[in-house]
């Protein structure tokens, strides 16, 4: 392998992927990377996929980038923390491994660059590559084995699978099989009710859900537009702290609810819903933009024409192909999706423009599947798939391991009143879940699941 020169990557900035293949990154939201005016780098300098953030003479010398995937917003999930420059401190002239992070030291005690491999593997004294001798990978319908002969080594297709028959990739063995649910039904931690904003006040209702910063989206009735609610938290109990996580209930964090109020403030027009008699599409929510979910994903630039970004194959929703929920993995750089039809969480792969089957889960409530939604870790970068039946009850985490394939890390139970109907979902504002339930919008979080969902206190 070739020795990897590596960048500078700042703390509260998202992360910068060592590879990504082209195909992959024409279809994610955005893959623009520019530099912050800073003296670190040049402003407004491209970078394509794949590459990282040397300077123009392509020795590597540390440069602050700024990753944005989203045109005017960043990453949806922002990931990342404070070089370490402590590693070099005694460290010989190299690039060393710690926390999904590559590190170069120059053998006086200073830190050269320092980046983040995922969804890469950092090996040290090469830093980030694609993969390693003996390792699968599943991309879609696809299984990929790692071709080591080629310098720097990158997956190859071994074999494909035939979703429509059930099979799916089997990570851990690079094969293709047909799958299996995955997962218990035992619940390992718990997250609770916060709000919850009926129709007759400021929320008119609607459907599809999802969330970006302080924002909810939500698809009307009618199918025809989006409105947007801002969401506020307010220090109700007057002790100088805002407290998003605070509940009657909450061993971690015992106390009264505080209040959040809600506010309409805007109205984005002419949003095809695709509609099947219950809305069956979803949304997915970015600074500048939106997905649409249906009989294809829609990318909405906000005041825009549209475009199709991908179609539902026909084997996925009984012979129609409807994408109900979508998600995006912007480490990744992949699109997962669902509907009813069956508790089946479905991959994208972006080089064949084709659909496979990810994983499948347990029964966890309500006769069908009706929740998917991808978030990243803050503290770690991991990202995982969440999924929900028709109520919310449970929430299961799914993850994607490098050696294991997908393994169910956690099923989050609800710790109240249970039994609350999902429409829509989606992960955003005060780093918890909103759903929609036809007639209201309601914020489960907290509890267990704060340690996946929210940056760790600094200091």
């Amino acid at each position: 392998m070739k020795r990897s020169k590596i960048a500078l990557v700042v703390p509260w900035l998202s992360l910068l992927a060592c590879t990504q293949s082209k195909s992959a990154a024409e279809t994610s939201p955005g893959t623009e990377t520019t530099a912050p005016g800073t003296e670190d780098g040049p402003v407004g300098s491209s970078m394509g996929p794949g590459e990282t953030g040397a300077d123009a003479s392509g020795t590597g010398t540390a440069t602050t980038m700024m990753a944005t995937d989203s045109g005017g917003g960043g990453f949806k999930y922002d990931v990342g923390g404070m070089p370490d420059e402590g590693l070099c401190k005694n460290a010989e002239a190299g690039i060393y491994c710690a926390d999904n992070r590559a590190t170069e030291c120059d053998g006086n005690g200073n830190l050269v660059a320092q980046q983040f491999c995922l969804p890469d593997i950092c090996v040290e004294g090469e830093g980030c590559v694609e993969c390693l001798a003996g390792q699968f990978h599943c991309s879609g319908p696809r299984v990929m084995s790692c071709n080591t002969s080629a310098d720097p080594p990158r997956w190859v297709e071994s074999e494909v699978c035939n979703p429509a028959a059930g099979e799916g990739c089997n990570q851990e063995f690079g094969t293709c099989e047909v799958l299996s649910p995955l997962g218990s039904s035992t619940p390992t931690g718990t997250y609770y009710m916060y709000a919850n904003f009926a129709v007759g006040g400021v929320y008119t209702g609607g459907f599809d859900v999802d969330s970006y910063d302080d924002l909810v989206y939500v698809t009307d009735f009618g199918g025809t537009h989006v409105d947007v609610y801002k969401i506020t938290l307010h220090d109700s109990d007057n002790d100088g702290e805002l407290e998003p996580n605070q509940h009657p209930d909450n061993p971690d964090e015992t106390g009264p609810i505080e209040e959040r109020t809600i506010e309409q403030v805007e109205t984005i027009p002419n949003i095809k819903v695709y509609d099947t008699g219950l809305i069956a599409s979803e949304i997915y929510a970015l600074e500048d933009r939106m997905f649409v979910g249906g009989q294809e994903i829609t990318e909405y630039m906000f005041g825009e024409d549209s475009s199709v970004v991908t179609i539902a194959p026909p084997w996925s929703y009984g012979g129609q192909g409807i994408f109900s929920m979508i998600g995006y993995d912007d480490i990744g750089k992949v699109w997962y999706a669902a509907n009813e039809a069956a508790r089946r969480v479905l991959q994208y792969d972006a080089e064949t423009d084709s659909w496979g089957i990810a994983f499948l889960f347990p029964d966890l409530a309500g006769s069908h599947m009706d929740g998917l939604e991808v978030v990243t870790d803050p503290n770690t970068g991991t990202p995982y798939v969440y999924v929900s039946d028709m109520t919310s009850d449970f929430i299961g985490q799914y993850r994607l391991d490098d050696e294991l394939g997908w393994v169910q890390e956690n099923l989050f139970e609800y710790a109240g009143q249970a039994g609350s109907s999902v429409e829509g979902m989606g992960f955003g504002a005060l780093n918890h879940f909103w759903v929609s339930e036809y007639t209201t919008l309601y914020e489960i979080g907290g509890g267990d699941l704060v340690q996946y969902t929210e940056p760790k206190p600094t200091g």
